[in-house]
């Protein structure tokens, strides 16, 4: 219980200082996040649960059956700049079998938008960012993996969830971090600016005409290897918590 009370004071506090900124055997590939909303469903567990592995501690939050689904609230550390997400998850039952069919609901994300810029996402709570200036800060998101067509005594198994995957993404403009790559190149191309509107495919990004970079082969490149960076990271587990309720 004092976990639950420190990791809610954590956040209201990080919240008061921040400024409004404008069923197989084999893991198959979880979808990127999309978002989510507050549980409000009791929790199979009364603390948060933590297990390392790779240098990287993931946290168990909230294990909840919601309606048809059991629902598991993971945080996890973003180790760089990028979009990271959880791309391989496994649910074992024991004496049932193996799950990974896994949704994954996005649910709240405190990142590095650039030097010195970090930025809080509730977009349960409001869809503007909110960015504070400061020197280093824990970076980190939260994540809903959501399992269905469970069996429907499931509260009565022994659980293993298996974080099996860590992976980058770029689906959307955002995703890309532009900031991040603007200020990266910088230093060789000053004045550099990407082009590219929230929520539009990322692969419409263009260099700014008005940055006088649009047609220079060299910045063009330059650009490419940070926007492939962007995209193809990967982190191996497995991160394995065992529940039961």
């Amino acid at each position: 219980m004092k976990n639950k009370i420190g990791l809610v004071i954590t956040i209201v506090a990080i919240s008061a200082l921040l400024l409004v900124s404008g069923c197989g055997n084999q893991a198959t590939e979880t979808p990127m996040p999309t978002s989510s909303g507050n549980m409000t469903s009791s929790s199979w567990i009364d603390q948060p649960i933590q297990f390392t592995q790779s240098d990287l501690t993931f946290e168990l939050l909230h294990v909840a059956r919601i309606g048809d689904n059991l629902v598991f609230r993971v945080k996890f550390p973003l180790v760089d700049w990028r979009n990271w997400y959880i791309s391989k998850v496994k649910l074992t039952l024991v004496g049932e079998g193996e799950y990974t069919n896994a949704q994954t609901e996005f649910f709240e994300r405190l990142y590095q938008k650039s030097t010195g810029t970090y930025c809080l996402y509730q977009p349960s709570y409001n869809e503007i960012e909110k960015c504070i200036t400061t020197d280093d800060m824990d970076t980190y998101q939260i994540v809903d993996l959501i399992f269905n067509d469970l069996p429907a005594d499931v509260e009565n198994k022994q659980l293993f969830l298996d974080i099996l995957e860590l992976s980058t993404g770029a689906t959307y403009c955002e995703d890309l971090r532009i900031p991040h790559i603007e200020e990266a190149l910088s230093k060789d191309f000053p004045g550099l600016t990407l082009e590219c509107e929230p929520g539009m495919d990322a692969k419409t990004y263009v260099i700014s005409d008005a940055s006088g970079f649009a047609d220079n082969p060299e910045a063009k490149a330059a650009v490419e290897v940070l926007v492939e960076e962007a995209k193809t990271g990967n982190i191996l587990g497995p991160w394995t918590f065992e529940i039961s309720k």
